[in-house]
């Protein structure tokens, strides 16, 4: 009987040491607790990874949600990527534009415009405009109707969370 009461003072012991030293130490940030946060979404830290990163990520991104990258084209501040989707008949082609834009300007309608001339002229199927800041109101109204999707920085950091959470968490492309 004494054995029993000295393992279970000892095991108490131990679980309050646990508890006390893991205190105040920091969770890792591919905890599931921080992936599954709404409001971390933030994508600044891209930006050090200038425009080769930003292709870099749409390209990972794309390729991890099932798509086949056909080509990729990087320019100063763009990056275009296409890609097919070779699920039958939902399938088809599709052509990525990146804005790597400077902080803090939204992306406007005229944008989305020349998305959707390319995106003819290419006879592709769908486009996606992504940006890691926003889009104006009037780049939203332009993109309605038509077979486009805008991605803005939350979007970008939603999907990342969802198909690149170790990229995601660790902060690195």
């Amino acid at each position: 009987m004494g054995i029993l009461i000295v393992a279970v003072l000892a095991t108490a012991l131990g679980f309050i040491l646990i508890i006390l030293i893991g205190k105040g130490q920091p969770v890792s940030p591919a905890s599931p607790e921080n992936l599954l946060r709404e409001t971390v979404t933030d994508l600044s830290w891209v930006r050090q990874f200038g425009i080769e990163g930003f292709q870099r990520l749409l390209l990972t991104l794309f390729t991890e949600m099932g798509f086949q990258p056909e080509r990729s084209e990087r320019g100063r501040t763009t990056v275009d990527l296409y890609a097919s989707d070779p699920t039958p008949i939902r399938g088809g082609r599709l052509y990525v534009h990146g804005l790597f834009g400077a902080p803090g300007v939204p992306v406007e309608a005229d944008e989305v415009r020349n998305l959707i001339e390319t995106a003819r002229a290419e006879f592709i199927g769908k486009g996606v405009l992504v940006t890691l800041g926003r889009f104006t109101s009037d780049a939203r109204d332009t993109a309605k109707g038509n077979p486009i999707d805008l991605l803005d920085g939350d979007d970008l950091g939603k999907l990342m969370k969802k198909h690149l959470p170790q990229a995601f968490a660790t902060r690195k492309i």
